[in-house]
């Protein structure tokens, strides 16, 4: 079994052990896009920890989209965008926010084809997350 692949199943079987993802989900990712294709095959998973509450955590699988990110697609042409290197990410600059002080703190581990990925970034509230990264962790 290829690395990446061995990867994704240790983070499905983690994921599945800890009540994060359902076993339909492991079995069935969503159907591939004909976009995705030209995406190496990657996985990630993504944390949101906002301020005094409970984490949320979802796999995001590239080249084909799935796994259980509820905008998969959206989400790999994001990360495809900045070739994986999530300390580029910047969606929309332009988006005004709130100066209120709610921190959430987001989390990525995986692969991006070959590469290792390995990110932590904390924002100002939940506005000023979704400014920079889209929908990567919009869940």
């Amino acid at each position: 079994m290829p690395f990446a692949q061995r990867i994704v199943a240790l983070v499905a079987a983690t994921l599945l052990a800890a009540g994060g993802l359902t076993a339909e989900a492991a079995a069935h990712p969503r159907a591939a896009h004909a976009a995705d294709l030209d995406q190496p095959a990657s996985v990630l998973l993504l944390i949101v920890q906002p301020h005094s509450a409970t984490p949320r955590s979802r796999v995001l699988l590239c080249g084909p989209s799935g796994g259980d990110h509820p905008a998969a697609a959206t989400a790999c042409r994001t990360v495809a965008g900045v070739d994986g290197d999530l300390a580029t990410l910047t969606i929309d600059p332009d988006t005004l926010c709130t100066l209120e002080y709610a921190p959430v703190t987001v989390r990525a581990f995986g692969f991006w084809g070959d590469r290792p990925v390995t990110h932590t970034r904390t924002f100002d509230n939940r506005c000023a997350l979704l400014r920079e990264t889209g929908d990567l962790f919009a869940f």
